[in-house]
């Protein structure tokens, strides 16, 4: 009877027992930690199993990805476009060298002017003369340059628009490593939660054999009547099936996981139950720790930042087709150019110097309305990105209210649901004490063993949805 009473508790929690201290309700904070460290871990991480925290899921969310490598490329095409709108006033260089032969252009010495200083002057014989056709050699090697004087705001328009344009595709690239770095959240939670159910449902099936020894040893001197045996035995039967059940969805949400962060990750993988624990909702006066710094110093985010980054992406989209249009406009402008060239021609053995400096004030008259046209393109743009993060700023701020409920909402109910798990488990004692006095029969026992399973359960999820809500208002790590 000792042997068999033994077996049987083997089920029971691995928490304080229910006393006073739960029933008042006082020190639910250490009793969400006790579970925590007792039936959630169980018995903790095996020496064979890699512990794989949310920041380093966080890590490998940020990695080198399709998403990421598209949106770094449209970072370096707007670096190209902003050196090439800086580059339209600077000066351009260039070099030409001619050859060609062709007839009537003999080269006579004509003396000129009081000191009968001697021109060479071209001259070419009429068709029919003699060698009338006999080519010439001519040749010109010329260095030119020019460049833009004033152009009246065309460039520094265009420049600015492609700054801003830069900054927008940077803000997005942000974004979207958030965006990663949210979903992997998400997966991990989704298999934290698969995980830890698979661990109980495990504990469940050990309890269900030691049950079942028990009862067969309590049958065998007498105790219990022979029925009991069948109903053990599908307890205990029941019990694995969902033991198997759970392993499988635990393991498809480490792929699940993997796939979430395009990266491999052992089986062997088991996750951080410091996620689970309870406290302070982040941001409020009563959590601990420093304001975050910006972004661009440290590359964290915090939830209002996280806001910031979103709109501000969208800010900065608006500005770059505003600046677009202001280009768009400026380029009607006039432009003052200068141009100089400098070098030697000669026709077959003699040479001349060659050069020419001058400007050139160029305006367009009309194009067809081209120019008006593209800017009210950029501008229509401009009011659908600034009605679209008019509209992001309202949704953001209602996901943040709401996750700022549901952590309140999350916090009261693992609250009840750690009464429920005390309850559950004095009720579990007294109908185990209740069978092993023969007043009482299995099938109560069995109930009991399920309404704590139940409450076990409504304890992990409660956990779960306050971990959820508290990832929500955390400040999110991306790498700049």
């Amino acid at each position: 009877m000792d042997r068999a009473s033994s077996n049987l508790r083997r089920g029971r929690s691995a928490l304080p027992s229910s006393g006073p201290r739960f029933r008042r309700g006082a020190a639910l904070a250490l009793g969400a930690q006790l579970c925590v460290l007792g039936w959630s871990l169980l018995s903790g991480p095996s020496a064979q199993a890699q512990v794989l925290t949310l920041e380093e899921i966080e890590t490998k969310a940020q990695r080198e990805r399709s998403e990421l490598v598209e949106r770094q490329a449209s970072i370096e095409k707007a670096q190209a476009e902003l050196g090439l709108a800086q580059s339209r006033t600077g000066p351009t260089l260039g070099a030409r060298v001619e050859g060609a032969l062709a007839p009537g252009g003999e080269l006579l010495k004509i003396p000129y002017g009081e000191n009968n200083e001697i021109y060479r002057v071209s001259g070419a014989k009429e068709l029919g003369q003699g060698n009338s056709l006999l080519p010439n050699a001519r040749y010109a090697a010329i260095l030119s340059g020019k460049m833009t004087l004033i152009d009246f705001g065309r460039t520094s328009s265009g420049v600015r628009a492609a700054e801003a344009a830069l900054g927008a595709e940077r803000a997005s690239l942000l974004q979207a490593k958030v965006e990663l770095v949210r979903g992997a959240r998400g997966a991990y939670l989704g298999w934290l939660d698969a995980h830890q159910i698979w661990q109980l449902a495990q504990r469940d099936a050990e309890v269900a054999r030691a049950r079942s020894a028990s009862v067969r040893e309590l049958i065998a001197a007498g105790a219990r009547p022979a029925t009991d045996a069948a109903l053990s035995s599908y307890d205990e039967q029941l019990a694995g099936l969902r033991q198997s059940r759970a392993q499988r969805a635990a393991m498809a949400a480490l792929r699940a996981l993997g796939a979430s962060v395009q990266s491999p990750l052992p089986e062997s993988s088991e996750p951080d139950l410091h996620v689970l624990e309870t406290g302070a909702e982040p941001g409020s006066p009563s959590a601990a720790g420093a304001t975050p710094a910006s972004p661009g110093v440290t590359g964290r985010v915090a939830p209002a930042a996280v806001s910031d980054l979103a709109l501000g992406a969208l800010e900065l989209q608006r500005q770059a087709a505003l600046s677009a249009a202001h280009a768009a406009d400026r380029g009607a402008a006039p432009v003052l150019d200068a141009a100089a060239d400098l070098g030697l021609q000669g026709q077959d053995a003699t040479l001349f110097p060659a050069y020419k400096v001058g400007i050139t004030l160029s305006f367009p008259l009309w194009d067809g309305g081209a120019r008006s046209a593209q800017a009210a393109v950029h501008r229509a743009e401009a009011r659908g990105l600034d009605a679209r993060r008019q509209a992001t700023e309202r949704h953001l701020q209602a996901e943040q209210a709401a996750a700022r409920e549901r952590f309140a909402a999350a916090a009261e109910d693992l609250r009840l649901s750690l009464e429920l798990l005390s309850t559950a488990e004095l009720v579990l004692s007294q109908a185990e004490e209740h069978y092993r006095s023969g007043s009482d029969t299995l099938e109560r026992v069995l109930n009991a063993q399920r309404s704590l399973v139940q409450a076990r359960r409504e304890v992990l999820s409660s956990q779960l949805e306050t971990a959820r809500a508290r990832l929500e208002l955390t400040p999110i790590h991306v790498r700049p």
